[in-house]
């Protein structure tokens, strides 16, 4: 669906030979607040379904959008900052400027926007802080997705009803696992302790 998957940028040439348009002939659904005309969502020919947030399109100063892009990843607050700027833009002007629309600032959450269908116990960690807890379907044996948390406690979403192994800890040999640890579609308080 849309808004269900991650974020992606795709920066526009740092030297193209000709003008680059996100020009859809209809306006997308959902438009999103700022200068740009053309946010929203969209479905693309083969019917992919796609959010856009930015787009730098040639103007008559910039009639080929050259430039270049940057992801700042700020791992204290867990934010991403994406920034789409012109050719020969100065960055470390006090004046410079993104292309119109620019800078998008996302949580490292927003990333991965599926929609919980049920939740596995509350994690509850001692002996260490921040550690990955990565979260494996045993219906087929693949990785739903593994995140560094935020402190000591964590409540797994997870997507379809089954049972589901934990694997908590750090890649340095510290890592517990816990298997047939069963979905709840209910939000009941179920605690898993984990200690190292």
């Amino acid at each position: 669906d849309w808004n269900d998957s991650g974020f992606s940028l795709c920066v526009p040439s740092i030297d193209n030979y000709y003008g680059r348009s996100w020009a859809p002939l209809v306006p997308g659904r959902n438009r999103l607040e700022g200068p740009l005309e053309r946010t929203g969502e969209y479905e693309d020919g083969l019917g992919n379904r796609i959010t856009m947030y930015a787009y730098a399109n040639p103007t008559r100063d910039n009639y080929q959008a050259a430039g270049y892009g940057l992801v700042r990843l700020n791992r204290r607050t867990r934010k991403i900052t994406i920034e789409c700027w012109p050719r020969f833009v100065d960055v470390t002007s006090p004046d410079a400027e993104q292309f119109a629309g620019w800078p998008i600032t996302i949580d490292q959450a927003d990333n991965y926007g599926r929609k919980a269908v049920a939740y596995l116990p509350t994690i509850e960690v001692s002996g260490m802080n921040d550690p990955v807890v990565q979260v494996i379907d045993e219906s087929n044996g693949e990785i739903v997705y593994t995140l560094r948390i935020k402190g000591t406690t964590y409540r797994p979403n997870v997507f379809k009803p089954c049972s589901y192994t934990l694997r908590i800890g750090e890649q340095d040999g510290r890592m517990r696992r816990f298997q047939g640890v069963e979905a709840a579609v209910q939000e009941e308080q179920r605690r898993l302790q984990v200690e190292f």
